[in-house]
């Protein structure tokens, strides 16, 4: 009976820690919408505060081909917001890469399209 006890504990630690990944929870353009040309900003927000020195964002245009950002860093004092500032994205179709490692080191990554219509 004692091992049960013992286990039982450490089951509900593995639990904890799944659930301390930094997830995208919204972004700005949203996950595979259409926008219109203009917009200027990328904006990322976790499901945890994360680590600026670790994580990143790039953006592709449909060939593959890096489209460069403006300034990249935190978007407000939680730290849960990434942006980076769009330079006059033309018509066109684009995936958003990116990585970010939470503030207690657990690295998550993933990537999502948008749409610049003409």
């Amino acid at each position: 009976m004692r091992h049960i006890l013992i286990a039982a504990p450490l089951c509900f630690m593995d639990v904890t820690q799944a659930e301390a990944h930094a997830f995208l929870v919204k972004s700005s353009p949203s996950v595979g919408s259409t926008v219109k040309p203009g917009i200027s900003e990328l904006r990322l927000e976790f499901s945890e505060a994360v680590e600026l020195a670790f994580s990143g964002m790039q953006l592709v245009n449909a060939s593959g081909v890096p489209v460069p950002l403006g300034s990249f860093g935190f978007g407000d004092s939680t730290h849960k917001v990434l942006t980076g500032k769009l330079l006059n994205l033309a018509p066109g179709n684009y995936a958003v890469k990116w990585h970010v490692v939470s503030v207690d080191t657990h690295p998550t990554e993933g990537s999502f399209t948008f749409r610049v219509t003409s």
